[in-house]
């Protein structure tokens, strides 16, 4: 996260993980504070209570300060948003990765002898950092998993599919651009 210095105006760049540390100004070294310089409030990170399937949206200060859901006041697992992406997924942690999902989920399925795949990969590689904390990108390989493969159908690979709240929303046969990724995950956030 990028945080300007409200007295010498350098631009400080801040893990989000540390955010809930005292941060200084790497130049002056005043305290820097979190909020937004256009709207005046702080970045939020929008999180799907698994109790209740509520989203809430949660101030990146108070990410790792124990956040609670609003409904149902469960405390959320607020860990589930800096998981590496992108998730490699098998037959076996499909559920607990895609369909108990707090996040929305892009689901790229691929095989080690689609030469399209591979052309893809990285489209999907840069997605998934730039997306991390707020969609869960997860690859599956069809050839090594073909009970979750043979369970959505997949006869053709590359192929994508979207998940949100656990429920299958949206297949999307081939590649797409990175651009066409954002438009289409912006829809679930």
């Amino acid at each position: 996260m990028i945080i300007e210095c409200r007295s010498c105006g350098v631009k400080n760049k801040i893990p989000v993980e540390r955010l809930n540390e005292a941060a200084k100004c790497g130049k002056c070294g005043e305290h820097l504070e979190l909020q937004d310089k256009e709207a005046g409030q702080v970045d939020t990170y929008t999180f799907r209570c698994m109790e209740c399937k509520t989203k809430n949206k949660i101030p990146a200060a108070k990410v790792n300060s124990g956040a609670k859901c609003g409904k149902c006041g469960v405390q959320l697992k607020t860990d589930e948003l800096f998981v590496p992406q992108p998730v490699m997924l098998t037959d076996s942690n499909f559920d607990s990765v895609v369909l108990n999902s707090p996040l929305p989920v892009l689901l790229f399925c691929w095989a080690a002898w689609c030469p399209t795949c591979g052309a893809v990969t990285p489209i999907i590689d840069e997605f998934a950092r730039e997306s991390k904390g707020k969609i869960r990108v997860a690859k599956l390989n069809v050839d090594s998993n073909p009970t979750t493969a043979s369970k959505f159908n997949i006869l053709s690979v590359p192929y994508l599919f979207i998940f949100d709240n656990g429920q299958l929303k949206e297949g999307l046969p081939g590649g797409l651009q990175k651009h066409e990724l954002m438009m289409k995950m912006a829809h679930y956030l």
